[in-house]
This record gives structure tokens, C-alpha cells and sequence, in this order.
């Protein structure tokens, strides 16, 4: 075993180192020294509702452009109330509360200085998180206040270094939410378990991950209950699986006892081979439709990014020079972000497929970065950043830079995944 984890070990340290209609916005992203002042009103004493309103204080505050605060209100409150409150430098404020029957929210964003409601709808409740449905709510108010979507209903997954029975380090797959909170365990077997996947199907929830074997690393795949099955089980490496924006067509990286890794593309039950060259695949993503796949390879000799367009069967050099890893394509913005080595340091990169351009978004020499994994808005990308023996997780805004480390600085996380918008909040059901 300990020569099958030490081979594991150096092959992954090779892998590595080798709008809607929107008649209300209020665009404050160009106000970056002062913060909009933004009150959450909820009405009446419901403890659920008051955990939606706690939850939608810290989305909207994450971004760094808000100061939010929350007042309680028996009910709605009167015209001198709002008045008040304008006063108070509070320009806009956002009412919740909750139907008789707990299975709907209403919310409803007011204009205090004209007193006049600008927008209002009722929240159906999916799931049965309370904060979820916060997520769910400031989801549908982000873009009528900043003229952007957001991902606060979203997760994430990542891997957790733990210390086994056996003193021998275990890689266990946690999920948490987009900023890192609330962490859940989703695969603890006594492995090492690496590299989790979302899939795209919106109403199931599935993780997909790499589990060490002494024979192989087998593809595996893991529901929000904890069940587990195998999904390939090839000879060799088995791993990160990319999906199209439908779910029904997924390529990921498979060995299959010879000396390379190449990539598989599968669909309706049919298993195809799509790379025949002399070096190392891997990290596949994809387009929506699934016709363009972006991948890293070194079969030049030096580790590219590259762009697989299956419609013509045409293989493009995305970047000239390297080594370059891990890609990321994000449709929102077609952008494909990925990790270049600087001057010794790992760091993101940003390719415009439309204008053909790139460009370096992080410069800071503190950490290296790994692994980046775009927000479901595009706004953001996810990465692990590693100095000495740690490894934490971050994420940063594309335009403003805002960096927020998510996890601490005393546990090792690495390979972050980020999840799409599932039409319910994804947990951990025990």
C-alpha cells in the first residue's frame, strides 16, 4: 500500500506541476471605497425566516459592496419608519416574511426615499434548509440590486487531508457552502479519495470522485444520502469527469493500464476514445453542448492547454508557452481559466475565446495556486492556494480582485470543485 499511495503521490504531483429583464437595477460596483447601505426588514417572529434573513445579510455582505443591517418588525412597517431609515443613509431596504402555512416567502425591495415599492415576488420554499432558501432568495434579488447573477445558492467540494488509524494520511470529500461555511463530510472511507466532480443534473445532486485502491484509482460516484457506487473501473487512473450543460455527455481521464492517460468521451452508454497521442490528458472541460473540450496535455513535451472541437475534429494550441494546467471553461462568459507557472510561482490565467486573449489575474508571489473552478455566474474563480505544508481554499472576484481564503489555515484542502444552481439546496441527508 505504502507503494501504491507513494506512486499516487508523484503521479498527481506530475498532473499538477506539468441578464434577465431588470427595470431595478442599481449598479454600485463602480463605488469600490464606499459601501451601499442596504436594511433586510423581516416580518413577524419566525425563526426560519429570521435564518433566511441572517443568511441573505451574509451573501449580500460577502461581496464587500454592502453594509447590511436587519431589523425585526412585528409588521409591515409605516411611512415614518421608512422615512427613519432613509435618514439613516438606508436608500433601499428589502421586507421578507412568511405565508401562514411556512410554505412560501414573499419579499419585497422598497425605495425609502420616494417610499414606493420597486419589485416584489413570493418565494416558493425548495428543500428543507432554511438557509437555503435564503441562498435561494438572494439568488433572486442579487441581480435587480448590482446588475449581475450571482451563486450564493451553489456549493462546493473539495478534499479534506485527515490522519487515519493507521498514522497514514486519508483524503476524505467535503461539501460546504459557496463561502465555506457549514462543511459536511460526504465520503470518510479510510482511502484516499480525490479530485470531486458535480454533476449537471439540476435535480440530483451527485459527487464524483477518485478513490486509491491497491489495484488502481477508480471513478466513483457519491449521492447527498451517502451512497456510493462505482462508475468506471479501468485498469489504472480513473478520474475527473467533465460533464455538458444537459448531463448526458461526460468525458474524464482514464489510463487503462498503459503508459499514458487519455480521454474518453461517454454517451448513452457508448465509451469512445478521443485522444491517441504519446503524452498525459487530463483535466478535461467542456462547453455546454459539449462539442468544444479544453484539456491539459504535455504530449508536446511541455504541459499546453488545448481545445478538442469535436464538430470538426480539430485540436488547437491554446496557449503557446508553459507548463500550464488545469483549465476551467466558463459559458457565462466564455473565458477558460487555468494555472501558468511565473517566475516559479503557480499562477490563474484568463483566456477570452471570442478575442482570443490572455490575460494574468493573480500576481501575488505568497502563494501558489491549484485547481481553479469558475463560480456558475462567472464572477468568480475557485482555487487552492499552497505555501510550505498548507493548503487552503480561496476565492476571488474576476474584476475586483477581492480575495476571501475560505478554509483554515491548519487543514489541508485541496482539489475545489464548485457546483452548479440545482433546483434545490444541496446537503448532506443523514
Amino acid at each position: 500500500m505504502k507503494k501504491i499511495i507513494s506512486g499516487l503521490l508523484c503521479m498527481l504531483f506530475l498532473f499538477k506541476c506539468h441578464a434577465r429583464e431588470n427595470p431595478v437595477s442599481i449598479n454600485v460596483g463602480a463605488k469600490r471605497c464606499a459601501k451601499m447601505k442596504l436594511l433586510l426588514v423581516s416580518i413577524g417572529g419566525n425563526e426560519q425566516l429570521k435564518e433566511c434573513v441572517a443568511t441573505m445579510q451574509n451573501d449580500f455582505a460577502f461581496s464587500g459592496q454592502f453594509d447590511v443591517a436587519v431589523s425585526y418588525c412585528e409588521k409591515l412597517p409605516s411611512k415614518n419608519m421608512l422615512q427613519e431609515w432613509s435618514k439613516q443613509g438606508y436608500i433601499l431596504t428589502v421586507f421578507l416574511n412568511a405565508s401562514d402555512d411556512d410554505t412560501t416567502c414573499d419579499w419585497r425591495i422598497y425605495d425609502t426615499r420616494k417610499m414606493k415599492m420597486l419589485k416584489g415576488m413570493r418565494y416558493k420554499k425548495r428543500g428543507i434548509l432554511a438557509r437555503g432558501w435564503g441562498h435561494n432568495m438572494a439568488d433572486m434579488i442579487w441581480p435587480l440590486l448590482i446588475g449581475q447573477e450571482s451563486s450564493f445558492s451553489s456549493k462546493l467540494a473539495f478534499c479534506k487531508e485527515v490522519r487515519g488509524k493507521n498514522k497514514y494520511p486519508a483524503r476524505h470529500i467535503y461539501i460546504s457552502d459557496f463561502d465555506g461555511s457549514f462543511q459536511e463530510p460526504v465520503v470518510q472511507t479510510p482511502t484516499v479519495n480525490l479530485a470531486p466532480r458535480w454533476n449537471k443534473d439540476l435535480s440530483n445532486p451527485l459527487l464524483f470522485y477518485s478513490e486509491s485502491s491497491q489495484s488502481n484509482i477508480s471513478l466513483r460516484v457519491a449521492s447527498m444520502d451517502g451512497r456510493r457506487k462505482i462508475a468506471s473501473d479501468f485498469e489504472g487512473l480513473n478520474m475527473l469527469p467533465a460533464f455538458s450543460k444537459d448531463g448526458k455527455e461526460v468525458v474524464y481521464c482514464v489510463s487503462n493500464g498503459a503508459g499514458q492517460c487519455h480521454l474518453f468521451y461517454y454517451k448513452n452508454g457508448q465509451l469512445h476514445q478521443l485522444t491517441h497521442n504519446k503524452g498525459n490528458n487530463i483535466s478535461p472541460t467542456l462547453s455546454d453542448d459539449g462539442n468544444q473540450i479544453y484539456f491539459c496535455s504535455d504530449f508536446s513535451g511541455c504541459p499546453l492547454i488545448y481545445c478538442l472541437d469535436r464538430t470538426i475534429n480539430k485540436l488547437e494550441k491554446i496557449t503557446p508557452t508553459g507548463p500550464c494546467f488545469s483549465p476551467s471553461f466558463c459559458q457565462k462568459n466564455n473565458k477558460v481559466a487555468y494555472i501558468k507557472r511565473v517566475d516559479g510561482v503557480m499562477q490563474i490565467f484568463v483566456y477570452d475565446v471570442l478575442k482570443k486573449e490572455h490575460k494574468q489575474l493573480t500576481a501575488d508571489t505568497q502563494y501558489h495556486k491549484e485547481d481553479c473552478a469558475w463560480s456558475a455566474c462567472g464572477n468568480y474563480l475557485l482555487f487552492s492556494v499552497n505555501a510550505d505544508r498548507t493548503s487552503m481554499l480561496a476565492i476571488e472576484h474576476i474584476n475586483t480582485h477581492q480575495r476571501h481564503i475560505l478554509t483554515a489555515s491548519n487543514t489541508h484542502c485541496s482539489y475545489p470543485a464548485w457546483s452548479p444552481l440545482y433546483h434545490y439546496f444541496p446537503h448532506v441527508r443523514k
